[in-house]
């Protein structure tokens, strides 16, 4: 089913483009449409003893892409499909909470139960009673073939898409419609954006899915690229010095997308983690960054541009301080410094990052919850 490549990590220039790789996969057939809850229950298997899941399951359109492997200089076959899991205590018919995971780029949507984001992910979502769908999604930037001039009109909504397949399907997964999630990691975090996006609701759509509401309760976002916008990202994050560089490495996509510009006081409540500090260690403005030298004259990482640097972030978090000045911290909840065991778990607390989703349910949803998870999540 799927060719497995083994992990890595690397940066490299493609097609004027500067794409970040961890670990990947690829799919090789397509992906399963279904729509009846026989047809779910025939593709899920029990996990262990903690889990059921169902595998590569179309959402959306089940909409087909090539893109660049991580792994060479070829490209895979990728479609809208997801892995979706739920608590195997639970029966099938009780209407859970659900989070979608977005992967960041080199991984898909399969989490190995071996795997580093296994147990960080899917384990605790599981244990405090959410249901947990891993999708496989396009990304403006990401999603470009090998040796192809850059394509400037790749969709950015398929994590919106993804919310409002499982809003409409939500009676055959078990799920409860009013309490869905958006959690990302680098690549992953264009989910950011799609949570903070219009909704895309449109009562006029052929598609029955796409009838249904886009919005979210919250999103968690890794390592977060918070604006695709070429002129935004240049005026905003990168020095002048190096402007002529980045114009060589990052194409002038049509409309890729930027939560900066999409964030309101109606957004979903937010949160974010970096393993670094912003450049402005005041955290009240963003300071220009260079690209790394070949030289090696640029202090990388800290004083070089990169799509996970933290100034990604404060600078959303200063857009929406001065949307909203009198908003609880609560509703933007980010985080620097962040050691990597601890991006998924607070470090106060301990408690996991779905805690953070438990905590922004409805008060019907959160009525639901466990006694386990109220007493873990200390709500």
């Amino acid at each position: 089913m799927r060719q497995i490549i083994q992990p890595r990590f690397f940066l490299c220039l493609f097609s004027g483009l500067l794409l970040a790789a961890t670990t990947g996969a690829a799919a090789a057939d397509p992906c399963r449409k279904i729509s009846t809850d026989a047809e779910l229950s025939s593709y899920t298997q029990t996990q262990g003893t903690q889990a059921t899941v169902a595998r590569d399951i179309c959402y959306a359109e089940g909409t087909a892409w090539d893109e660049k492997s991580p792994a060479g200089a070829y490209d895979v076959t990728l479609d809208q499909r997801f892995d979706f899991y739920r608590p195997a205590a639970l029966p099938a018919s009780q209407r859970l909470p659900l989070i979608i995971w977005a992967h960041p780029n080199g991984a898909t949507d399969n989490l190995p139960q071996q795997g580093e984001l296994y147990p960080k992910l899917v384990t605790p979502a599981l244990a405090l009673g959410f249901a947990f769908m891993s999708i496989e999604f396009r990304h403006p930037v990401a999603s470009q073939r090998y040796g192809q001039p850059p394509n400037l009109d790749i969709p950015n909504t398929d994590i919106a898409r993804a919310v409002q397949w499982a809003r409409h399907r939500s009676g055959m997964l078990g799920i409860d419609g009013s309490n869905i999630f958006i959690v990302g990691q680098s690549r992953g975090t264009l989910g950011l954006m799609n949570a903070l996006l219009k909704n895309l609701a449109d009562d006029q759509s052929p598609f029955p899915y796409q009838t249904k509401s886009s919005r979210v309760r919250a999103v968690y976002a890794v390592q977060a690229q918070t604006t695709y916008e070429k002129e935004q990202v240049k005026q905003t994050f990168i020095h002048p010095d190096s402007w002529t560089a980045f114009d060589a490495l990052y194409a002038d996509f049509h409309q890729p997308g930027s939560a900066i510009n999409e964030i309101t006081t109606d957004d979903p409540p937010v949160a974010m983690r970096y393993e670094r500090m912003p450049t402005d260690q005041s955290l009240q403005t963003v300071v220009p960054l260079h690209l790394p030298a070949q030289n090696g004259s640029c202090a990388y990482p800290e004083g070089c541009f990169d799509f996970h640097h933290p100034n990604f972030g404060l600078k959303l978090h200063l857009m929406f301080k001065a949307l909203t000045p009198s908003q609880p911290a609560s509703k933007f909840d980010i985080a620097y410094n962040v050691p990597t065991q601890y991006l998924y778990v607070d470090q106060a607390t301990n408690r996991p990052y779905a805690c953070f989703f438990a905590r922004n349910m409805t008060p019907e949803g959160r009525a639901n919850l466990s006694a386990y998870a109220v007493e873990a999540c200390g709500l």
